[in-house]
């Protein structure tokens, strides 16, 4: 199986999501970042965080399994919700509970900057792997908790869906919070 993604449209997707990220902060006060909406809700801050640690942590993580041929398999593939996420380019609306293993509370922002950095470093991960792509052997997978076995450039595709997917979180926080 080869890799039929468009690096550089890829790239270019990406670095679009991430830069609006950047963007939105210039209209937030860093009170507003940190405001939650209620106690077991997370600030706007908090998502920004969340979106990094997924990023390094768990999309990234996993690329970087399938380019190193840890830990993967060949002869699994993405189940119907991933064939679905992959077919529209998105992901679900619905809100998602992560697994106990996975879950993890996003601390509060330090600052802005913090923020900027955090995005920044996420834009050159993604621009290397993206490079990276062309070059991994697209049968080599690694298990997404609910989408199935993702090879390396779906992972880091999925990376970008997932800044996309969290922009609704912030709209309803900003509403909740009345920006």
């Amino acid at each position: 199986m080869e890799n039929k993604m468009n690096p550089q449209k890829l790239s270019t997707d990406t670095n679009r999501q991430i830069d609006s990220y950047i963007a939105m902060l210039d209209k937030y006060s860093m009170e507003q970042l940190l405001q939650k909406p209620s106690e077991t809700s997370w600030s706007i801050g908090q998502v920004y965080i969340h979106l990094w640690m997924a990023a390094k942590g768990f999309f990234f993580k996993n690329a970087a399994a399938c380019l190193a041929k840890e830990n993967t398999k060949t002869d699994q593939n993405k189940n119907w919700i991933g064939r679905l996420v992959f077919l529209f380019k998105q992901m679900p609306t619905i809100k998602v509970k992560m697994p106990t293993k996975v879950a993890v509370e996003p601390r509060q922002p330090e600052s802005k900057q913090q923020l900027i950095d955090k995005l920044n470093e996420i834009k050159a991960l993604s621009d290397d792997y993206i490079s990276q792509i062309a070059l991994s052997d697209a049968n080599q997978k690694t298990k997404h908790p609910f989408l199935g076995y993702l090879n390396c450039g779906e992972w880091v595709s999925l990376c970008a869906m997932h800044f996309k997917h969290h922009k609704k979180q912030i709209k309803r926080i900003q509403k909740s919070i009345g920006i």
